[in-house]
């Protein structure tokens, strides 16, 4: 029997500030971005607990792709592709 695959993390229920608006709403999408010497000591699955880790939360489908463009927090691929 295979290994299971790790799966991320949820994002937990919580109101956070919009990157994109400005608006503390409830936190829907989350752009993570991880420094690229990260130590290996550690095991931990909080992003917020890495030292260096930044992350823009943003509220909306919408105000994450005005940031970051278009299309770019949606998947785009077709069944046919993986066959």
């Amino acid at each position: 029997m295979p290994r299971p695959r790790k799966k991320p993390l949820p994002i937990p229920d919580m109101r956070r500030k919009c990157n994109a608006t400005g608006k503390v709403t409830k936190v829907k999408h989350r752009y993570i971005q991880l420094p690229y010497d990260m130590k290996r000591g550690n095991k931990s699955d909080d992003y917020e607990k890495i030292p260096g880790a930044v992350i823009y939360n943003y509220s909306s489908l919408e105000a994450a792709e005005s940031v970051h463009g278009e299309g770019s927090f949606t998947n785009t691929y077709d069944e046919d592709e993986f066959e």
